[in-house]
């Protein structure tokens, strides 16, 4: 078996006059790509250069990132009713240099009861803002770029704090039932001088009622919201309250439309020194049209407030 072997190997290497016995196996090379080494050899033959995107001289450039919107309000506190803020988003940028196109500003939560909006418009900014119940608006900003792409969402918060030691607001469920807010001062009776309401309370330049020390304002009320045909809100507010014990009322005036549906539910807030401390609500049915209803007693200067 082994001299077969032997010699049908020599019989082989004898037909091939071009192989070299002498060749050292661990010195061979394979073969360039894209020549033709024999048979028995894998080549490739494709050009790099085939298979690339043929360049029709216009711009490949592909933006895959997304902008970024920034966004702030300033003031970040404000007093409600009087003090304004602005909603800031001149501060967004694309990573990939496009021009921001659209600023898309939207108000995504306020106090339960606040009727107020963003204000509109196509700037970075919003000016004009003003709250009208204390507590926190959320704003919600989205940039979109000249080739349409859009941003995550950026949100801040404005916070409305009263600055006076006694706020209260109220709001209702249904429009086109006035309800008015009424506050009793220490000792005093409704539809009266001793009363804070639409009738006596609002000023307009020259002061309103005179209560506490004659003379000083900061203990006299003011009525800052009158809302008639919607759902509010309506405040009252007093700096630095006259020592005794107030009461607060809602009215459900009745000179204004009947009650639709068959009733109304009527918010009561009362914040004291800034802070909310008690909240309430109450009912109104057909029956109670041109009717007074007491919501809260405020003990001053305590400022121990307790429900009726």
């Amino acid at each position: 078996m082994r001299r077969s072997a032997l010699v049908l190997l020599l019989a082989v290497v004898g037909c091939n006059t071009d192989y070299d016995l002498t060749a050292d196996k661990g010195d061979e090379d394979a073969p360039d790509e894209g020549v033709d080494s024999g048979p028995g050899w894998i080549t490739d033959s494709s050009d790099p250069e085939d298979s690339a995107t043929p360049d029709d001289g216009g711009d490949t450039t592909v933006n895959t990132g997304e902008p970024v919107a920034i966004c702030s309000v300033s003031p970040a506190s404000v007093r409600p009713i009087t003090e304004s803020a602005t909603w800031q988003g001149g501060d967004s940028y694309d990573p990939d240099g496009e021009p921001i196109v659209e600023y898309r500003w939207s108000l995504v939560s306020k106090p339960t009861g606040s009727s107020v909006n963003m204000p509109g418009g196509s700037s970075a900014n919003r000016t004009g803002f003003v709250t009208d119940l204390a507590g926190s608006y959320v704003g919600r900003l989205i940039v979109v770029t000249s080739d349409g792409r859009t941003s995550e969402p950026c949100e801040t918060t404005l916070t409305a704090i009263p600055v006076e030691n006694l706020w209260i607001e109220i709001y209702w469920q249904y429009s086109d039932d006035d309800m008015d807010l009424h506050l009793v001062r220490p000792g005093g009776s409704l539809v009266s001088n001793n009363d804070c309401y639409y009738a006596n309370c609002v000023d307009y330049g020259f002061g309103t009622l005179d209560w506490g020390t004659w003379g000083s304002a900061a203990d006299d009320p003011s009525l800052d919201l009158d809302d008639i045909p919607g759902t509010g809100p309506e405040n009252i507010n007093i700096q630095a309250p006259e020592a005794g014990t107030f009461t607060a009322y809602v009215h459900d005036y009745s000179g204004s439309t009947g009650d639709s549906p068959s009733s109304n539910v009527v918010t009561m807030n009362i914040y004291i020194g800034g802070a909310l401390t008690w909240s309430g609500t109450k009912t109104y049915s057909w029956s109670d049209e041109d009717s007074y209803k007491p919501f809260a007693s405020i003990a001053w200067p305590s400022g121990v407030v307790t429900g009726l």
